[in-house]
């Protein structure tokens, strides 16, 4: 019995040996001291409730940092692999550990976006490329179309405990960043001809560098957003007799916030006069048809899944002009004040 007693000790000591952290392996071979991290991605958090990272993540760019927040390594792809099912960006090499893990997707795509590599986690921003200017004052401002760039992170990926040969495959979602925007100005007059050379444009924010995803809070970037695109819209009315024309500016935005709706204003000024004829807290209006989607989620939960935002202004020519109507995503929007600006 007791030559049994002391087989049984050895083998739970060896089996304990093989299951323990894999910097500890005792195995027939060279001693390894590296593990490996096989990363998926995940973007569901849409308002189709749906794994959209093949058809929209064109590059990824993962970070990891340890428990003390010091930078370890990056690794990086782009192209055709991340098109294909099931798709794992792997990271090996990595000592027996507990990581943080932060992923970039989308920094490729328009060369919009720049992420220094940082010692620290808490050195690690995302700033978008940008232009300055002076016009009254030096501003920072961005006509770029910015593509679409992606945010996700996981914390406390163990290395610790895994058996030989093990992979921890670590699933990273991901949220939006980038916003498209279209504002369509048209006219109730069916006899004036709009067209975007009568309009200035902007969309004014201060969210052009993000740390972990979040506004910078000591001294936020104010932006202005200039259109990358604008142009004339028509249609012909139901008795072929009478055209209507829209001018209209497509923006691309980063991060909406919704506790900063003050901050975030759309205006539209007449050129001739240099009237400003629509000024409005732009994220305060798309918030306003929330409620169509149907769903129990937070205001900022609603802005990161909504990517795609359509304004049409209807304005009228009397005394001067002034917005009449406004619809957000086909939803319209009822003014108590007409006079917006």
């Amino acid at each position: 019995m007791k030559g049994k007693h002391v087989i049984a000790s050895i083998a739970a000591v060896l089996m304990g040996l093989f299951v323990s952290s894999c910097d500890k392996l005792i195995y027939d071979g060279p001693l390894s001291e590296e593990c490996q991290i096989s990363v998926r991605f995940r973007f569901d958090f849409n308002l189709k409730y749906a794994d959209a990272f093949r058809n929209e993540v064109k590059s990824v760019a993962v970070y990891v940092f340890d428990q003390d927040g010091k930078f370890v390594t990056k690794a990086t792809e782009s192209g055709v692999p991340l098109s294909l099912e099931g798709y794992v960006l792997e990271i090996p090499g990595l000592p027996a550990g507990i990581y943080d893990i932060i992923a970039w997707c989308g920094l490729e795509d328009e060369n919009a976006f720049t992420v220094e590599d940082p010692a620290t986690k808490t050195e690690l921003e995302c700033r978008m490329k940008t232009a300055t200017r002076t016009k009254a004052t030096e501003e920072t401002y961005s006509d770029k179309n910015l593509g679409g760039l992606f945010y996700g992170r996981v914390d406390k990926a163990d290395l610790k405990n895994l058996p030989p040969g093990s992979v921890n495959t670590v699933i990273i979602p991901l949220v939006k960043n980038t916003n498209n925007v279209r504002v369509l100005l048209q006219s109730i007059n069916t006899d004036i001809n709009l067209t975007p050379e009568q309009f200035d444009f902007a969309i004014y924010d201060i969210n052009p560098v993000l740390d972990w995803n979040d506004l910078i809070p000591a001294n936020p970037t104010r932006i202005t957003y200039d259109p990358f695109r604008t142009y004339q819209g028509s249609t012909t009315l139901n008795d072929h007799t009478e055209v209507l024309t829209a001018a209209v500016a497509e923006f691309s935005l980063g991060r909406l916030f919704a506790r900063t709706t003050d901050r975030t204003r759309l205006v539209i000024t007449q050129r001739s006069t240099g009237k400003k004829i629509f000024d409005i807290p732009l994220v305060d209006y798309f918030l306003m048809v929330k409620g169509y989607y149907g769903r129990e989620m937070s205001e900022q939960e609603y802005l990161d899944r909504q990517d795609d935002y359509s304004v049409v202004i209807f304005i009228d020519h009397g005394e001067g002009l002034f917005a009449a109507r406004i619809y957000i995503n086909g939803w319209q929007i009822v003014l108590m004040n007409p006079d917006l600006s």
